[in-house]
């Protein structure tokens, strides 16, 4: 279902932690978190409407970059009202309970060009995992901007319990893709 998908923009988030120069925080209205899974073969499109990151970014100084994202799961647009409402719920996101996603960095790595790693611990669901995230850096219209994309399986969060849990019905990965404006 669509309910999936939220696990990938979490490591979105992760992606956002990577910029040019030190920068904190990001341009909400220049952001986005979307998703893709697939709900029997056909694909599921959904974003995040309300996420917030802390971010220090120097490619001089890696070692001292540092970036927490925040996603609040309540705030999934997938068109839906009732999926919307079925996604919150204790099978899927159990906002209720855990009413957001958090990514914190452990470190960044240079690729060479305008290509980054951050690998940190992506929470969801209460439940906590290593993820190694690919971005591009680059500056469009005087706005630095962090890009990317990535694949999430939604089971690594216990996300599509019980009936939503089979595989054919609902596809295990999710791509999550980013574009996360930084503040200077």
């Amino acid at each position: 279902m669509k309910y999936i998908i939220l696990s990938v923009v979490l490591v979105l988030a992760a992606l956002w932690s990577l910029g040019e120069a030190t920068a904190s925080g990001i341009i909400s209205d220049k952001s986005s978190i979307t998703f893709v899974g697939k709900q029997m073969g056909a694909p599921v499109e959904g974003r995040f409407t309300r996420f917030d990151a802390d971010i220090v970014f120097t490619p001089a100084k890696l070692a001292q970059s540092h970036a927490r994202v925040s996603i609040d799961l309540s705030s999934i647009d997938l068109a839906s009202d009732e999926s919307e409402s079925e996604i919150k719920g204790k099978s899927w996101f159990n906002v209720a309970a855990f009413p957001k996603a958090i990514f914190e960095s452990t470190a960044f790595r240079a690729l060479g060009g305008e290509r980054f790693e951050v690998s940190g611990r992506l929470s969801i669901k209460g439940i906590t995992r290593d993820l190694v995230v690919p971005m591009q850096f680059h500056t469009v219209a005087g706005v630095q901007t962090a890009e990317g994309s990535l694949e999430l399986h939604r089971s690594d969060f216990k996300v599509g319990e019980g009936v939503w849990a089979d595989p054919d019905s609902v596809a295990e990965a999710v791509q999550v893709r980013f574009k996360m404006a930084l503040k200077p």
